[in-house]
C-alpha cells in the first residue's frame, strides 16, 4: 500500500486534474443544465450501485446512458450543509453552513449566480422545507425558486418547464431536489406491496418505532430489518418513477441533445449499519457520505462508463461549469472553490485526486482514500438529533481498512499507527487550509422549528 506525501496529495486535491492535450479541439459546450438531487438516497440501494434493480430502473438507465462515479462522497449528512457545498464547491467549515438551521451567506458565490451572470435562466424546485426560499439562502441566484412539498406536483411543474420553456430563447439551468426516500419511511401503495409482499412480522416503519429501536438499542431480526429496508427501497422506486417522468419530458424536447444532466444526492442513509440508527444527520461514515453521481450528455460524454476514482460533491460545480464552457481558473480561485474539474475522468483519463473529507458539524472529521477511512473525534462529541435521548457514538480515533471491511465496522487503529499518522497529517493540513466561514442562524418560526424536529434536524 502506498500513500503519497501529504503535501503533494493535498496539492493534488485542491488543483485541477490534467486537461486535454492542447492540440485536441475542444468540443462545443453543453447549452443547458438539469441538476437532479435526491434527499437521503444511499447509493448502494440503487441497481447501478449494486442494489435491487427494481428500485431504480430510471436511474439505472441514466447510468447506462452516461458516466457513473462509483466512489462519490458528500461532506456531511445534513441537507443544507451538503447542498451548499454542491452549489459553491466549498466545504461546510468554509461556508459556515454546519447544520440545517443556518443560512447560506450572501457572499458565497453559487452555481446559480455564476450561470445567471452568464445569461442563464435559473429555476429551482425543491421538496425539502429546509431549503425554503427566503430563509435558507440556498435560493440566491435563482430567477424562480419554489418549494413544492407534494412531489407529484413538483414533477408536474418540472415537466411543464421542460416542455414549454427549457431551451427556448435562453440557456437554462433547472435544479430539482426530491424528498423521498427521506424519513418518515412511508409504505405508500402500490410501491410497498411490490417490495416486501411476504413479510409476516408486525414491525411498522413509523418514526416512533424507528426512534425506539435507536434509543433502546433494539436487536432486530433479519426479516424485520429487511422489511424496513424494503419500505425505504419502495420510496426510492417512487422517486425513480417521478425522475423518469422528468427525463421523459426532457428527452422529448428540442434541448435534449444540448443538455447536461447531473444526478446525485445530498447524502445517504445509515439504515441500521451502526448505533441502531436509521437516519443520517449524526453520521460521517460511508453509508451516509457515499452518494450516487452520474453525468449524462449524449452529444459528448460516453455512455456506460464507470469511474472508480474518488470524487466529492464539491467537484460537481467546476465540472458542470467546464462542460458548459464557463470554466475560469481565475474566477474559481477568487471564489475559493475547492473542487476539481472531473472532465478527464469523464473521458477515461486518470484523475489525480486521493482523498475525500467529511465532518459532523465542526466537531468530528473524517478523511478517506480508496483503502482507508480515518475518523478523529478528539472532543468525544456525540451528536444528537431527534430523538435527542438517542446516543450516537463516534470513536475518538477510528481507522477502517476498506478492502477487508467495506461496511466500516472493525476499528483497526491500534494495528496501523503509521497509517493513522499519515492520514492524520492529510486531515490536519486540509483543515488548516480552510478559510473559516461566518455562521448565521436562520430566524425560524415555531411551525418551521416543528417541521425540522419532525425530520430529525434539531439536536446538538
Amino acid at each position: 500500500m502506498h500513500l503519497r506525501p501529504t503535501a503533494c496529495a493535498l496539492a493534488a486535491l485542491l488543483c485541477c486534474a490534467c486537461s486535454r492535450p492542447a492540440e485536441e479541439e475542444a468540443p462545443a459546450p453543453a447549452q443547458h443544465l438539469l441538476l437532479i438531487s435526491v434527499d437521503a438516497l444511499r447509493a448502494d440501494r440503487l441497481g447501478c450501485y449494486g442494489g435491487r434493480a427494481e428500485a431504480s430502473p430510471t436511474i439505472d438507465r441514466l447510468a447506462r446512458e452516461g458516466v457513473l462515479f462509483e466512489r462519490a462522497f458528500a461532506p456531511m449528512g445534513q441537507t443544507l450543509s451538503s447542498l451548499t457545498s454542491l452549489l459553491t464547491s466549498r466545504y461546510p467549515d468554509e461556508t459556515g453552513v454546519l447544520d440545517n438551521t443556518m443560512v447560506v451567506n450572501p457572499e458565497e458565490e453559487t452555481l446559480a449566480e455564476v450561470l445567471a451572470a452568464a445569461g442563464f435562466r435559473c429555476q429551482g424546485l425543491v421538496a425539502n422545507g429546509v431549503l425554503r426560499p427566503g430563509s435558507s439562502g440556498i435560493d440566491q441566484g435563482f430567477e424562480f425558486f419554489r418549494r413544492i412539498e407534494v412531489e407529484e406536483q413538483l414533477t408536474g411543474k418540472a415537466r411543464k418547464i421542460l416542455a414549454e420553456e427549457f431551451g427556448r430563447g435562453r440557456r437554462d439551468f433547472l435544479w430539482l431536489h426530491y424528498m423521498d426516500p427521506h424519513q418518515p419511511y412511508d409504505a405508500r401503495a402500490p410501491y410497498a406491496e411490490q417490495f416486501d409482499p411476504d413479510y409476516q412480522g408486525n414491525l411498522d416503519t413509523s418514526p416512533e418505532t424507528l426512534d425506539r429501536i435507536y434509543v433502546d438499542r433494539v436487536e432486530l431480526a433479519p426479516d424485520d430489518l429487511e422489511h424496513i429496508k424494503a419500505v425505504y427501497d419502495s420510496q426510492v422506486r417512487r422517486v425513480d418513477d417521478m425522475i423518469g417522468a422528468v427525463l421523459g419530458a426532457l428527452d422529448k424536447s428540442a434541448a435534449a441533445e444540448e443538455t447536461l444532466v447531473v444526478f446525485t444526492a445530498d447524502h445517504g442513509e445509515e439504515l441500521y449499519d451502526r448505533n441502531y440508527f436509521f437516519y443520517h444527520a449524526n453520521s460521517l461514515y460511508g453509508s451516509v457520505t457515499g452518494v450516487p453521481l452520474i453525468f449524462r450528455w449524449p452529444r459528448e460524454l460516453p455512455a456506460g462508463r464507470r469511474v472508480d476514482s474518488l470524487v466529492e460533491l464539491v467537484d460537481v460545480m467546476p465540472t458542470a461549469l467546464a462542460l458548459l464552457g464557463l470554466d475560469s481558473p481565475a474566477a474559481a480561485g477568487a471564489a475559493g472553490r475547492r473542487g476539481i474539474d472531473l472532465r478527464p475522468a469523464l473521458q477515461g483519463e486518470t484523475l489525480r485526486k486521493d482523498f475525500a473529507f467529511a465532518q459532523v458539524r465542526n466537531k468530528a472529521y473524517a478523511v478517506r482514500n480508496k483503502e482507508w477511512l480515518l475518523v478523529l473525534n478528539p472532543l468525544r462529541f456525540r451528536p444528537r438529533s431527534v430523538p435527542r435521548e438517542g446516543q450516537y457514538v463516534i470513536g475518538e480515533r477510528e481507522l477502517f481498512r476498506l478492502a477487508d471491511d467495506p461496511q466500516e465496522q472493525a476499528n483497526v487503529i491500534d494495528r496501523y499507527p503509521e497509517i493513522e499518522a499519515r492520514m492524520g497529517r492529510v486531515l490536519q493540513e486540509w483543515r488548516e487550509s480552510l478559510r473559516q466561514g461566518r455562521m448565521t442562524q436562520q430566524e425560524l418560526s415555531e411551525e418551521e422549528l416543528k417541521e425540522m424536529e419532525r425530520l430529525g434536524y434539531l439536536g446538538k
